[in-house]
């Protein structure tokens, strides 16, 4: 990754997703939708124009045509906080689960993401179940959806190292980085 552009965090983002969407032979609706979703609160919160959205999607579906997974994940790890491979990963089992369906091609790209990322076994179970929990809409057609059940409790619990005592809030304020797909970061 030689030029500032696709050092951005953001582009790793979508340059990841669309590794993940063409890993097999269908890209359906739900994953473009879903990678549109994704990048576009970018161009809502007015850090991307809708040009430069498009340009950010275009150039990422090139350089995952382009260029070897393995090649990209090994470059990737080294450019990324902790939180955004973290994202990263979370990110894309929501768009290999958007359609309802998961292909051999997408599985194996995923555990490829998995693996490079350094995520712990516990940590993959817990992004897995919620990701898998919220696109099952079945669960609002199918009164009979084992998720439906009275017994049903989600208790999930994962904290940050400085969050030793009580985990994040709801209504705690986020933290971002403007990156304009100009090419300026900040960080």
């Amino acid at each position: 990754m030689s030029d500032e552009k696709t050092q951005s965090p953001l582009f790793l983002l979508a340059v990841s997703m669309a590794y993940l969407i063409e890993a097999d032979t269908r890209t359906t609706f739900e994953e473009k939708a879903q990678m549109a979703a994704t990048l576009g609160k970018h161009v809502s919160s007015g850090e991307l124009s809708q040009v430069e959205l498009q340009a950010v999607v275009s150039d990422a579906f090139d350089y995952a045509e382009g260029k070897n997974v393995d090649a990209f994940l090994t470059e990737l790890t080294n450019s990324l906080t902790p939180g955004q491979k973290t994202a990263i990963v979370i990110n894309l089992y929501d768009v290999m689960l958007v359609d309802g369906s998961v292909a051999v091609g997408e599985k194996t790209v995923m555990q490829k993401f998995v693996n490079s990322m350094g995520l712990g076994r516990e940590t993959m179970r817990v992004i897995r179940e919620i990701i898998m929990i919220k696109n099952d809409t079945t669960i609002f057609t199918d009164r009979s959806h084992p998720l439906n059940e009275p017994e049903f409790i989600l208790d999930v619990q994962m904290f940050s190292a400085e969050d030793s005592k009580t985990g994040p809030q709801l209504t705690d304020p986020l933290a971002g980085n403007k990156e304009r797909w100009s090419g300026s970061r900040e960080g």
